[in-house]
Parts: structure tokens; C-alpha cells; sequence
């Protein structure tokens, strides 16, 4: 079948560093298995986007601009969801994407900014290769092009087939309380270079409140993949949780040498 060329709405607001280009090569395209790949590449998009955002919020809004006929072929266009305050996202997030591709197609190491659900959507692209349908699955953006393998897969299932269990704490900004199901939170933690998983009780709900949008320290059983990053935290103690202060609060470097001094 031949293209019958590109399908653009009018109107994109479309820029060469904030697009990704996603191409399927192929005899025959069943429809449940585009579905399975389209959602994979929405969900993990979404997942990286929250995953490295400041506050654990959707920064950017994914727009078609293109879709060609004859194989699929098709570009997302990113765009900040607040041009003022997210202006950076959309290379940001690009950025993270490319080279957790490229590290994962490499090594079973987690990249920064793939969390254990955006591990998930990944194995996909390499699970569903097969030469009688999906033959080739190709990503590109600004220059960077890469063609999935199913070792990308194997790689994935490396990563988290097993996992270790160890008691530490976690230092970071609460960024999330959810009560749906298991209550959790929701802690950015710039040392893992990403949001972790904070399981709780419910008498901790209402310090839980207070302290969302600030800095915590939180101590209990953590899980966490031998490759990979810490991905949750079990607290079953009230006390083992606590608001840290604020910057502003903290002793200065010269206040903290005096007070060594003077004992």
C-alpha cells in the first residue's frame, strides 16, 4: 500500500525539539495489537511526565500532528500544559524517553525517570515485535532514531523479576496522598531521581496533610530492584515519619561550626 502522505490539523503548535515520532513496519497491522502499542506509548509518556515533574503533576499535553497512511506512522507534538511555568518540559521529558530507550535496549539497568509502571509500558514495544505483523517498531525525535528489539523486553524483565526488601529512610518532598485502595503518598526524592512509593497507616493521614508540598523523612521497610532505584517504603510507625524544617529554619554552615566550638 502506498502513502497517500501526511494528515496535519490545522493549528499545531509544533516545534522541532518537542516532537516524537513513533513508525510500525509491517505485513499486517491487527487492530487489538496497535491498541496495546498506542496505549503503551500514551501511559508511558504520562507516566515519565509525572514521574520527573517538580510536584508529581501532568506538565505537558501530547498532540497528534501527524498520521501517515500506508504503514503507521505517526508524530506526537508536546506541548506545556503552562507555557511560563513548563516551558522546559517538553525536552526534558523527550530527553528522559531517548535515553531510557537507548539504556534499556543496552543493559537491565532502570533509567532515570522510569518508574516500575513506565518499566511496564516499555516491554511492550519489545514483546509485540513478530516479522508476520509488527515487524519493526521505531522511535525518533530531533535526529535521535531508534528501532526496537526484543531484548528490550528481556532486559525489563531482568530489572524486575526480582526484588530485595531492606529497612532505611527515604528524605524528599511529599508530593501526593492517595487514600484509594492502599493508602499512600507520594515522595520526590532528588537522590533517586524520582517519586517513591510511601505506604502507611491510617492514623498517619492527618500529619500526612499537614505535610504535603514539604519536606519529610520517612523510615520503614523499603523495597527495591537489585538494578534499579528504591521503589517503595512500608511505614507502620507513626513516629517514624516526621516534617523536616525548611531551609529557612536550618542552621547556617557558620552557626553550626560555632556551636561546635562552644560546645
Amino acid at each position: 500500500m502506498q502513502a497517500r502522505g501526511d494528515t496535519t490539523p490545522n493549528g499545531v503548535r509544533n516545534s522541532d525539539h518537542a516532537t516524537l515520532t513513533m513508525s510500525i513496519q509491517g505485513p499486517y497491522f491487527p487492530l487489538i495489537k496497535f491498541r496495546k502499542v498506542l496505549d503503551s506509548f500514551i501511559d508511558l509518556l504520562t507516566e515519565v511526565d509525572q514521574e520527573t515533574s517538580e510536584n508529581g503533576d501532568l506538565t505537558i499535553e501530547w498532540e497528534i500532528s501527524s498520521i501517515r497512511a500506508g504503514s503507521i506512522y505517526m508524530t506526537a507534538v508536546a506541548n506545556p500544559v503552562n507555557q511560563e511555568i513548563h516551558q522546559s518540559r517538553p525536552s526534558q521529558v523527550i530527553s528522559t524517553f531517548t535515553q531510557g530507550i537507548d539504556q534499556l535496549l543496552e543493559v537491565p539497568l532502570t533509567p532515570t525517570g522510569f518508574s516500575e509502571a513506565a518499566l511496564k509500558y516499555t516491554k511492550t514495544f519489545g514483546e509485540i515485535i513478530n516479522p508476520n505483523d509488527f515487524a519493526e517498531i521505531r522511535f525518533g525525535s530531533n535526529g535521535w532514531n531508534k528501532s526496537i528489539a526484543p531484548r528490550l523486553a528481556g532486559n525489563i524483565d531482568e530489572i524486575t523479576k526480582t526484588t530485595q526488601t531492606f529497612y532505611g529512610s527515604i528524605e524528599g518532598v511529599l508530593v501526593s496522598i492517595s487514600v484509594a485502595a492502599r493508602p499512600r503518598l507520594g515522595i520526590r526524592s532528588s537522590t533517586e531521581g524520582g517519586i517513591i512509593k510511601c505506604f502507611f497507616k491510617d492514623e498517619m493521614l492527618e500529619i500526612a496533610k499537614e505535610a504535603l508540598g514539604r519536606r519529610v523523612y520517612a523510615f520503614g521497610l523499603i523495597r527495591q530492584h537489585p538494578h534499579g532505584s528504591k521503589i517503595s517504603i512500608q511505614v507502620d510507625d507513626i513516629s517514624n515519619f516526621r516534617i523536616l524544617p525548611l531551609a529557612e529554619e536550618m542552621p547556617s554552615v557558620s552557626e553550626i561550626l560555632a556551636k561546635l566550638r562552644h560546645g
